[in-house]
């Protein structure tokens, strides 16, 4: 580019103002990703507190948030909230029952929606305060009161607490 202002200062102004301006549009692009990256994984984060934890209470809302958060940081599981949440939902065996059992279909309650909607950005802006808060005590996994699943012993979990009408579990030490 010095070159060229040297031999064509006309040109390069062009040249360069062309260069600005598709830096700029790429950097738009990219924040323009960014974006709907970021509202995708609050919507998939809302599907699951809005049909895994519904009418629970905000420690219960947090709960779910705290083992989708832990289980995007672990290796273990797919690197996304949207990932996680979603896992399994090709070959029809969901970690989360919603995803599978057509309840992401059905009409919702807009006053529950907005309201997991909120916290679901909420919890996202502070992802590393919930999981420090530690409110399941390490749990990569639950299942409602209403159930007794038989993953708990096949995976080798162990319970650390219950929140609502949901029981948590962690890997044994």
């Amino acid at each position: 580019m010095i070159q060229m202002c040297l031999i064509r200062p006309a040109f390069a102004n062009v040249l360069g103002t062309a260069a600005a301006l598709l830096l700029l549009a790429v950097a738009d692009a990219r924040a323009a990703d960014a974006g709907i990256a970021a509202h995708a994984e609050r919507k998939c984060l809302a599907e699951a507190l809005y049909f895994e934890a519904g009418t629970e209470d905000y420690d219960g809302h947090v709960a779910v948030a705290e083992v989708i958060f832990r289980r995007v940081a672990d290796p273990a599981f797919p690197g996304t909230i949207c990932k996680v949440v979603y896992q399994g939902l090709a070959r029809g065996s969901c970690q989360f029952s919603f995803a599978c059992d057509g309840a992401r279909v059905r009409p919702r309650g807009r006053v529950l929606w907005r309201q997991c909607w909120n916290w679901a950005g909420d919890f996202i802006a502070r992802r590393k305060a919930v999981l420090a808060d530690d409110t399941t005590k390490g749990a990569t996994h639950f299942h409602t009161i209403d159930v007794s699943p038989d993953w708990e012993t096949a995976y080798g979990l162990e319970q650390t607490v219950q929140i609502g009408r949901h029981i948590f579990y962690r890997p044994k030490e």
